[in-house]
């Protein structure tokens, strides 16, 4: 725990020079103890490069060469700073906490929101809750991000945990439940924890049913990857995902697309049955964008 969390809590408020150092310095702090310091000055000076161009407040934000976590390394103009509405503050901070966890391997990465709330403190937790930065909810959607890169693994080498060949990458003893909103052509499985398992498209489950007892595939994969060849960007946008997990300031970046563009090029692929949204702003490759991918890798 960092002293300024701990001292008289009931009474501590935070300006916002201060939610911003103190946040930087447990970055710095919690990225360089799992990785090194080099690296975390590296990723999050780079991070914090690209949020100035969306919020030019934080010009104000100095870091000093070679920093670390010690305060003094981190410069910012209270002036500057501390009038800007706190609503504004949080979303940029939000965002330098993700891009630096993104740039984390998985054995770094894993725990990265747990230590990270230990070293900021119960105080300025509450504080980052008003802004709207929940390391809860960070943590949570970590957690399930681990979930779905070994989902993903499992699916890639054709095994379950039994050994046997498992293109789902779970079992039906892990439904606990499932739901079907009138009107969707999908259907939503839960675990008894209530997270989402996996949604399925129930056109896709019936027209594989008639094929299957029928023995007439209409399928034809030379046609589904004449039309994705249409859509380079696409994609590569598919393959990024097979590979990390990212947000979207960092597909954007890595793509080389604005907002729009990325989003028209994710409702294609929604489309298209390659990804699909497991919820307001979340998305996945379903197991068809996955086995597509794959392919394209091993040609």
């Amino acid at each position: 725990m960092v002293p300024y969390a701990e001292s008289n809590e009931s009474a501590i408020t935070f300006s916002n020079a201060a939610i911003i150092k103190y946040s930087l310095k447990s970055l710095y702090a919690v990225a360089g103890r799992r990785t090194s310091s080099k690296f975390a000055d590296d990723v999050i000076r780079s991070s914090l490069d690209i949020l100035k161009e969306r919020y030019p407040f934080l010009d104000a934000v100095t870091i000093r060469k070679q920093a670390s976590e010690n305060e003094d390394d981190i410069c910012i103009k209270d002036s500057v700073v501390n009038p800007i509405p706190a609503e504004r503050i949080g979303r940029p901070i939000e965002g330098l906490i993700r891009m630096v966890y993104d740039e984390l391997n998985e054995e770094a990465g894993l725990y990265f929101i747990t230590e990270l709330k230990e070293h900021v403190g119960k105080k300025l937790s509450k504080q980052l809750i008003k802004l709207s930065i929940d390391l809860d909810q960070i943590q949570l959607e970590q957690h399930h991000a681990w979930e779905r890169r070994e989902r993903k693994k499992a699916i890639k080498e054709g095994k379950g945990e039994d050994g046997q060949e498992n293109l789902l990458g779970y079992t039906w003893e892990k439904v606990s439940s499932w739901h079907h909103e009138e009107g969707s052509k999908f259907c939503t499985l839960y675990d008894e924890k209530g997270t989402v398992v996996d949604r399925l498209n129930l056109d896709r489950i019936i027209q594989n049913y008639v094929e299957t007892l029928s023995g007439v595939d209409t399928t034809n994969p030379e046609e589904l990857q004449k039309e994705l060849r249409i859509f380079e960007r696409e994609y590569s946008l598919l393959k990024l995902m097979h590979e990390q997990d990212m947000d979207a300031d960092t597909a954007m970046q890595l793509l080389q697309v604005n907002r729009e563009k990325l989003n028209n090029m994710i409702k294609k692929l929604t489309n298209m049955e390659m990804i699909r949204h497991i919820s307001d702003d979340v998305i996945e490759l379903t197991e068809d964008g996955i086995q597509f991918v794959t392919l394209q890798e091993k040609q």
